[in-house]
């Protein structure tokens, strides 16, 4: 598996284009400058056939529908995500519509639910609490979590629809499920690991992950 990191937009969220060894990829977010990111596969070969999106934020979705009609490749999210993508309803941070897509066009995917991209399998687990429709995709042992949790901090929930229990609940979810070594690949920042995210992340301090 190959991960390329492409930060888009105003407020540079981070696009990953995530391949296997036949340059097959998907696309996780693409939150701004579609023609850009088009520019990136063209340039290294890759043939993007999906796009899924962690949650329904601008800053990580104004560029799904030139992505979507530039190459075609479906759209995967929560179904509290689809009315914000088909233009039903605002974007819950800022109130204001993003670009829709075509209906047709978005699939939305909860808890358990497994994808096939090229031969990469991609799991969906629901870690609400950023927003209610929060997805992480783990693909091939590494987790794509959106705003959930970053280079120690985590998302806002300041914000409509978010629960700081919530969100700290999904981290223990994770934190439950896979090994401390396992690379996060946050919406904004670097990556890290959960184990590093455990000992060292502020807003985890007393987090209980057993039981």
């Amino acid at each position: 598996m190959n991960v390329l990191c492409v930060p888009v937009g105003p407020l540079q969220a981070n696009c990953y284009l995530v391949s296997d060894d036949e340059r097959v990829t998907c696309a996780v977010d693409p939150g701004g400058e579609p023609e850009r990111l088009v520019r990136v596969l063209r340039a290294e070969g890759l043939t993007l056939t999906t796009i899924l999106v962690t949650h329904g934020h601008f800053d990580h979705v104004e560029g799904v529908k030139g992505l979507a009609d530039a190459t075609g490749a479906p759209v995967y999210c929560s179904e509290a995500t689809r009315p914000v993508l088909a233009g039903n309803s605002g974007c819950p941070a800022s109130g204001y519509p993003v670009p829709c897509v075509q209906d047709e066009a978005v699939f939305g995917v909860e808890e358990g639910a497994e994808l096939e991209v090229g031969g990469m399998t991609i799991k969906v687990i629901d870690t609400p609490g950023h927003t209610p429709g929060d997805l992480t995709f783990e693909i091939e042992g590494d987790l794509f979590c959106g705003d959930l949790l970053f280079f120690r901090s985590v998302g806002r929930t300041d914000f409509p629809g978010g629960d700081m229990g919530q969100l700290l609940e999904s981290v223990a979810k994770l934190a439950r499920r896979y090994p401390a070594e396992t690379r996060v690949y946050p919406g904004h920042m670097q990556p890290t690991t959960l184990g590093a995210e455990l000992r060292l992340n502020p807003f985890l301090i007393g987090l209980k992950v057993d039981g």
